[in-house]
Order: C-alpha cells, then sequence, then structure tokens
C-alpha cells in the first residue's frame, strides 16, 4: 500500500533522519510502501523518494531508474569528486524537481561522482560508485535525509528556478526565487 507524498510545507521534510537501527519486518513494510508511493507517483512522476517525503524520518530512500528500483538504506557519502557541475551542457543544465514541491524546476551544484555505502533492504551492505544522473539523483535524496531540499540552493546559491507549464509544455523562469520559497 502506497502512502501519500508529503508536499512543502510539511514540517517533516525539513526535520534530519533518524539512523535505521535493525533491518526487521516492521522496515520491510515501510520500504514496501516506499516503493508503491515511488511507483504509483504520476503527474508528476518521479526518479527517486525518501522516507521523510511518505513520513518517515529515518534514513533510506529509493531510486527508480530504468524501471529498476534500487533501495539505499544509512546511505553514507565515502567520496565525493571535488568537481561539481549543473548536469547537461553549460547552456542547459540539468533542472532538479522535487515530488515534495510539484512543478518547481532548478539548477544545483553537484558532485559528477560520488562512491556510496548502504544497506540494502535485506540488510545486505554494499558500495558503489555513482556518476551522472545517479549519482546526482543520490545527492538529491541524501540531503532529504538531512532535511535539505533543492530549493535551498536555488536561495543560498542565487539559482534560478522554473515553473513548468503543463499546459504549454515548457518552463517559465521565476523571476524573484524568494517570492515562492517561503519554506
Amino acid at each position: 500500500m502506497d502512502k501519500p507524498i508529503l508536499t512543502v510545507p510539511h514540517d517533516t521534510l525539513r526535520r534530519k533522519s533518524a539512523r535505521i537501527m535493525r533491518v526487521d519486518t516492521e522496515l520491510q513494510a515501510k520500504v514496501d510502501e516506499l516503493k508503491a508511493s515511488m511507483k504509483d507517483a504520476k503527474n508528476p512522476e518521479g526518479v527517486g523518494l525518501s522516507f521523510p517525503q511518505i513520513g518517515y524520518n529515518i534514513r533510506g530512500f529509493v531510486t527508480y531508474l530504468d524501471e529498476r528500483m534500487k533501495v539505499y538504506l544509512n546511505p553514507e557519502v565515502l567520496d565525493m569528486d571535488e568537481s561539481l557541475t549543473l548536469g547537461g551542457k553549460p547552456e542547459r543544465p540539468t533542472l532538479e524537481g522535487c515530488l515534495s514541491i510539484p512543478w518547481l524546476y532548478g539548477p544545483v551544484w553537484r558532485s559528477k561522482r560520488i562512491k556510496v555505502r548502504a544497506i540494502d533492504e535485506h540488510g545486505k551492505e554494499f558500495t558503489k560508485i555513482l556518476t551522472s544522473f545517479p549519482a546526482r539523483l543520490f545527492q538529491h535524496e541524501y540531503d532529504h535525509l538531512e532535511g535539505v531540499l533543492f530549493t535551498d540552493y536555488t536561495k543560498k546559491e542565487s539559482l534560478p528556478l522554473y515553473f513548468l507549464d503543463r499546459e504549454k509544455d515548457q518552463f517559465i523562469e521565476i523571476k524573484d526565487p524568494g517570492s515562492v520559497i517561503k519554506w
């Protein structure tokens, strides 16, 4: 059964998440809820979802790329490339969005390459090196576990923010992002 995705300004999204102490049937049920919520996310669809986004302040998230779900519990960044990128091409950076902030998008400086460690839903530890979009996605979801939203970077680094006009299927720049970002 899926759970509704919380949206800003819900205070759960701003809390730092607690470490998961054991992988048991109770946690497995929460993982199943997270997976179901991710798969059922429509209008907009997403590629990642964290436990805080469905109301649990515990350290974990899923990514959903190429129709494959990956579970990261107690994720850690072991190493991070110091060179940052906005993704895409310099004249057309990758715009991040968030299921908890529907229809707003913006570029975020992220590391191109990261080495991570986590536990899967069966309690097995794994280490991975992520690059490009999967690295960006991991960093976005990891931020949720720290109570950070992508719009925090918009404010802090004076980056542009866009609204997706669904009727025209085009991004419209918000001239004063501070007028929209209140949370």
